[in-house]
């Protein structure tokens, strides 16, 4: 008998050892994503609110007094990207916020536009973006990757845009001087694209999400008639008019939502979000794209070098269409993809 009880003995103890090394190497690994996610800015999945805030800057300055001839002409580009991420969770419900305003101008030149004027060189437009996300999920079952779910956002810009009859660019205010002749094309909620959808959502894991509504509406708002009668915003002609459009369209759908997100030796940060809006009512097979795309290296602790690459595309609206050998390096209007890049430097902050 004695001989069964030292083996016995030490099975019993290396057992324990090794249960007691496994669970030390869990411990450890659990504090150091942890630490990951301090570090990389990122947002756990506790109870309660958990915060998350980012600023990027885009700043470009040059000044050329008394030039040369032919040495060229100051310069100030300002711009930059906010981001709030505002999460709550409790028990199988969970609310996800995210609010991202990105803007940029420039200015090429200085001094007025014509003599006896007092308007001066006005700041060309290059990028206004304002969007807000809200999607709240309650899963099935607890630890279920299934959650009935409510997605609903809102697209439009901060400041009126203003084109030029002549060289197409965008300003940020009216100018009737000199070479100038500037309309006003849009601004805040004129339009707004605003889109609500009931459905599903699958959470894979801290990674990857999918979202699917068979029952989506979306919403083309234009507060603005004298805006909305440009014809360009997606509204369709009033009744017995060919001049005075509508201010809104609705449209009723479907919706797919995808998001992945993950960090990749431990200081590059890859996100994607596409969506994708089919209109049962106008075109079904004609689908508006909605993608938001970043990739972002942590130069030191909270601070990163992003680069962004937005993609959308609505089936009803016309853009302008890019042309570098065109005036003003546009060439008309037309339904096109819209493709938008920006290299920021960016500040993340969890609150």
């Amino acid at each position: 008998m004695k001989k069964f009880v030292l083996p016995a003995l030490l099975l019993m103890l290396g057992a324990m050892a090794f249960a007691q090394t496994e669970e030390n190497r869990k411990m450890q690994e659990d504090e150091r994503k942890k630490k990951m996610d301090a570090q990389m800015g990122g947002m756990t999945e506790k109870e309660g609110w958990a915060r998350k805030g980012g600023l990027g800057l885009d700043l470009a300055q040059l000044a050329n007094i008394n030039p040369y001839a032919g040495s060229g002409s100051n310069r100030l580009g300002l711009g930059g990207a906010i981001a709030y991420n505002a999460n709550y969770k409790k028990n199988r419900l969970s609310w996800k916020n995210v609010l991202n305003i990105n803007l940029s101008t420039q200015r090429i030149g200085q001094g007025l536009v014509q003599a006896g004027s007092d308007v001066k060189n006005p700041f060309e437009k290059a990028l206004d973006i304002f969007s807000l996300n809200s999607n709240m999920a309650y899963s099935v079952k607890e630890g279920s990757k299934w959650a009935y779910s409510l997605d609903a956002t809102m697209i439009s810009q901060l400041l009126p845009s203003y084109i030029d009859a002549t060289n197409k660019k965008i300003y940020l205010k009216e100018i009737k001087a000199g070479a100038f002749n500037t309309s006003l094309v849009s601004k805040l909620f004129s339009p707004a694209t605003i889109t609500v959808a009931p459905g599903i959502k699958y959470t894979h894991d801290s990674h990857f999400s999918a979202f699917l509504s068979p029952a989506a509406m979306q919403a083309i708002v234009i507060g603005d008639k004298n805006v909305a009668n440009l014809g360009i915003h997606g509204t369709k002609l009033k009744d017995g008019s060919t001049t005075e459009y509508k201010q809104s369209k609705i449209g009723l759908g479907a919706m797919a939502k995808l998001v992945y997100t993950n960090t990749f030796f431990k200081k590059l940060n890859f996100t994607s979000d596409l969506s994708l809006f089919s209109d049962y009512l106008d075109k079904p097979q004609n689908m508006d794209v909605f993608w938001f795309n970043s990739l972002g290296l942590e130069i030191f602790k909270n601070f990163n070098l992003l680069v962004k690459g937005d993609v959308f595309y609505d089936d009803n609206k016309t853009n302008n269409i890019t042309d570098i050998n065109a005036i003003g390096g546009i060439s008309g209007k037309g339904k096109r993809p819209n493709f938008i890049q920006q290299l920021l430097l960016t500040y993340n902050r969890n609150f």
